[in-house]
């Protein structure tokens, strides 16, 4: 029988007789059973208890037991005179589970893990000859699995949390005797084949694939790529050498819909570009082509075929011929494939004809229908005045030095003027001036109608003659004109007196000489940026309204740092607004500018260092190292200016001096000293001896110290027992090995659902031992002239004797750990809880072991494979059974439960 199953018998066996006085824990009655499992009194009379050695025994009812039940001594072992009793009216009652069917056959002897109280007796057809059939519910945590057996024979705690059992932890969550059925090892890519191989892809998305008929395994079962990532322009990933490890590993954009062609591009994203890669769905690669586009270019005796070079579809072949590489002549083909016939020729264009002095010409050489002619000759003729020489004779206009005959004589011959009056007009000669008759010297009317006492428009009588007295042109006299040197000024004539009369439209008198020299447009009274004159002062854009730089420098409208607001200068500068901006911003322009890292807006945006993305994120001294990093001295910041296109986090390492701890090492799971290592031993001190994990221990003896405080996870805290098991070097298949940290601390909930091999293994690990037996038993007896017999405080009659009724030394089952409910309620305390002042073995100079009685049952060794449950724990009912003495309980190296834990012990001072 294993040792769990004796334990569950011991269980039984005690709730069997809890209706004797005194029985009260579940597994069996202390102060009424005495310590060798002797004799039990009910309330009725006496009967019999057998542990046997640790293994749930029989147990025979006394007269007049509650189950009415055979009398002691009646049945006898279940002979003849105790079934012919039964059968001539005696005292047995064969449906009683004690006796069922026939007297010896007691259902609660056997080994089944029923809950006691739903034990019932079919005693059959033949009551006191045949055995009856006993039957029952499953205790709690007790399951019936094999329905060929009687009983439930399957112990397991249900896990309320994972009734799936999709939990990869190899335990049974839902009890049906399978673990982690409900966790898919051939597709789960957090546990694919193995609890924990979980499936990681850079930049792309993983997957679990199965492989053969076996069972899904690590062997069977590999990680690989299902899908890569693509979120968009700039952040599309390929798996183009097919490595799992480097996962999506190219960065590229599909083009050309996914289509490879000649363009110097991948467009299809698998790692090859044009010609090393497939052009076949490239129309333009491998198509018939020629070295040009008309001509004899394109005669198929000078075909080509296209191939990809340098990102372009170029032709190439022997025969090819390009433009210009065959000399054009006249012969009705075109030779330089320029798509025209006979142009551009070489052997057309020479001189031909009689004369080539202007404007007579040579012809020349020309081609006409594929054949050579003479075309574009030019001869002699009779010269004129027409600025050509037409005779060919070298002068123009001119034969023999001579003017032409048609450019002779007088002209333009004016009619005489009137006596007393005067006449402007005169006649002139003919001649030949620049190729066309001119009439040389003669003046014309300069009027079509005739002037003060001139006949200006030449026709011999003096007409319209003006008033002088009001004319402005003849005021007074005859050619005095009021608007001579009036630049602009509008003038009149009054009484035969010349008057000023303002300025012309569009025009102004500035210095005020009457002369409107400043020819300008009014536009209004309020200048504005135009380099022009809008009210017309004389000034050109004096007290204009400079705009915001929003409105003229091209600053967003968003951008509110000083250097693209009040630091910038705005000015009207050449009839348009100029901005002075700090430097190192909008160079040259707010727009043209580009973004640098260092804490200035250089574009105006509105945005602070866009060029690198991680600026002003928050960011720690230990980014990219490996765990634990700076430990405690780990720091955060933000990410700063690390030149124009560079950041660098502002967090550096502390000292661990300087933090409130200092350099102390702590049992916490944390770097305290920063020296890279976490919670580091006595017997394993790093580099730096002087900071290393001291526990609270209590010296016991020359060479032996123990842990103050039943043992806890570095994670733990007054509520929360922690997490990770205690496997350092070697774990059941299929576990990892945490290497959790065994800490002695108050304050605490203790570590429990620990195994034995655990505790060796982080005992170890912690350069101390699994507490023996004896070491144990030393510590909760104390030092004392008289040894204690609980671990209770202080020391004398307090520890040797039982609790005074209705006082709780420590956490017990009789213990209520929640007083707000109704009842007796038991629970874990953290330890050292100050619910319970005196629950310590009372050690001299004030070294105290704490909770060594109650709270939780303690793993120790007695020999290789036996392991005592010591002290009680918080279920246990009966001080007796959490005696110093009491080590009844022993179990194997894989045993765990909820209610124990553990301490550790050393040879050596750990503190030192």
């Amino acid at each position: 029988m294993s040792r769990l199953a004796q334990l569950a018998g011991l269980a039984f066996a005690g709730l069997i007789i809890t209706g004797a006085v005194g029985c009260k824990t579940e597994a069996y009655c202390f102060s009424d059973c005495g310590p060798d499992g002797g004799t039990e009194t009910s309330q009725g009379a006496q009967g019999t208890s057998s542990n046997a050695g640790g293994v749930g025994g029989g147990f025979t009812g006394g007269a007049g037991g509650a189950d009415g039940g055979c009398l002691f001594g009646e049945c006898g072992n279940g002979g003849a005179s105790a079934q012919a009793s039964s059968s001539s009216g005696g005292n047995c009652d064969f449906t009683s589970p004690h006796s069922c069917g026939v007297c010896n056959n007691d259902c609660f002897s056997q080994p089944t893990n029923w809950d006691p109280v739903s034990i019932a007796c079919d005693p059959g057809q033949s009551p006191g000859v045949n055995p009856g059939t006993c039957s029952g519910k499953c205790a709690q945590d007790y399951f019936d699995l094999d329905p060929n057996t009687i009983g439930c024979e399957y112990y397991c705690v249900l896990d309320p949390n994972d009734p799936n059992d999709i939990s990869c932890d190899h335990l049974d969550g839902n009890c049906n005797g399978k673990t982690d059925e409900g966790v898919d090892l051939c597709h789960d890519t957090k546990n694919c084949g193995q609890c924990g191989a979980n499936c990681v892809v850079i930049h792309g998305t993983p997957s679990c694939t199965h492989t053969g008929n076996d069972p899904c395994a690590a062997a069977n079962t590999q990680c690989g790529i299902a899908t890569c990532d693509c979120n968009g322009p700039g952040d599309c990933w390929w798996d183009v050498d097919q490595s799992l490890g480097t996962g999506c590993e190219y960065a590229c954009d599909l083009t050309n819909g996914g289509v490879e062609i000649c363009d110097g591009i991948d467009n299809d994203c698998d790692g090859k570009i044009d010609a090393a890669d497939d052009l076949s769905g490239d129309p333009t690669i491998g198509a018939t082509c020629y070295g040009g586009m008309a001509g004899i270019c394109v005669l198929p005796a000078h075909a080509g075929m296209t191939v990809c070079q340098g990102g372009i579809a170029l032709c190439t072949g022997a025969n090819i011929v390009v433009p210009n590489q065959v000399l054009e002549t006249c012969n009705g083909e075109d030779d330089d494939c320029d798509g025209i016939v006979d142009n551009n020729l070489t052997d057309a264009g020479g001189a031909c004809g009689v004369s080539n002095i202007f404007p007579c010409q040579f012809g020349t050489k020309q081609c006409v229908g594929g054949a050579l002619s003479c075309l574009g000759e030019i001869d002699p003729g009779v010269e004129a005045c027409n600025g050509i020489d037409d005779d060919c004779d070298g002068m123009i206009d001119a034969t023999a030095g001579m003017a032409p005959v048609d450019a002779t004589g007088a002209c333009n011959i004016p009619i005489p003027p009137p006596a007393g009056a005067s006449s402007p007009c005169k006649a002139g000669a003919k001649a030949c001036v620049g190729g066309t008759i001119q009439c040389q010297g003669s003046v014309l009317a300069q009027s079509p109608s005739d002037a003060c006492g001139v006949d200006a428009n030449c026709d011999g009588a003096l007409t319209n003659q003006p008033d002088l007295s009001t004319d402005v042109n003849n005021c007074g006299v005859c050619g005095n004109s009021c608007l001579n040197g009036a630049v602009h000024a509008n003038w009149g004539c009054a009484a035969g007196q010349c008057q000023f009369q303002g300025c012309q439209t569009g025009y102004y008198d500035l210095d005020s000489d009457q002369k409107c020299e400043y020819a300008c447009v009014f536009v209004s009274a309020q200048e504005a940026c135009n380099g022009a004159d809008d009210n017309c002062n004389g000034t050109i854009d004096e007290n204009v309204i400079a705009p915001s730089p929003t409105q003229v420098c091209g600053v967003a409208p968003n951008a509110s740092a000083a250097e693209c607001t009040s630091g910038v200068t705005v000015k009207c500068q050449a009839g348009a607004w100029a901005c002075t901006f700090p430097a190192g911003v909008c160079n040259p322009t707010c727009a043209g500018a580009t973004e640098i890292c260092d804490s200035l807006d250089n574009n105006c945006n509105g945005l602070l260092n866009e060029n690198v993305a991680n600026y002003g994120k928050a960011c720690a001294s230990d980014d990219g190292k490996a765990p634990p990093g700076d430990g405690a001295c780990r720091t955060t910041g933000t990410y700063q200016c690390n030149g124009p296109n560079a950041t660098l986090c502002s967090a550096l390492k502390a000292s661990c001096a300087n933090l409130p701890g200092g350099c102390t090492e702590l049992c916490d799971g944390i770097d305290n000293d920063c020296d890279g290592v976490v919670d580091e031993p006595f017997s394993n001190k790093g580099a730096n001896t002087t900071n290393f994990v001291k526990p609270a221990v209590v010296k016991l003896g020359a060479s032996l110290w123990m842990y103050t405080y039943e043992a806890s996870r570095p994670n733990a805290t007054a509520v929360v027992p922690g997490t990770g098991n205690g496997y350092q070097s070697s774990a059941p298949a299929g576990t990892t090995l945490d290497k959790t940290v065994a800490c002695s601390a108050s304050a605490k909930i203790p570590w429990f659902n620990v195994t034995p091999t655990e505790v060796e293994q982080t005992c170890t690990a912690r350069g101390g031992t699994i507490c023996s037996l004896a070491q144990w038993q030393t510590a909760c007896k104390t030092a004392a002239a008289t040894p204690c017999k609980w671990g209770y405080a202080p020391q004398g009659s307090a520890c040797i004797n039982p609790a005074v009724a209705n006082t709780d030394f420590c956490n017990l089952g009789s213990f209520d750990f929640d007083p707000n409910t109704a009842g007796i309620q038991n629970g874990l305390l953290p330890t050292a809880s100050a619910k319970l002042k005196n629950c310590y073995a009372d050690w001299t100079g004030g070294a105290n072991i704490y909770d060594v009685t109650g709270n939780l049952r303690e793993i120790t060794k007695l020999a290789v494979g036996q392991y005592p449950l010591m002290g009680g724990a918080f279920t246990t009912q009966s001080e007796d059974g959490a005696q110093c003495g009491f080590s009844f309980y022993t179990v194997d190296q894989n045993f765990a439960l909820y209610d124990v834990g553990f301490r550790c012990c050393f040879t050596s001072d750990p503190t030192l």
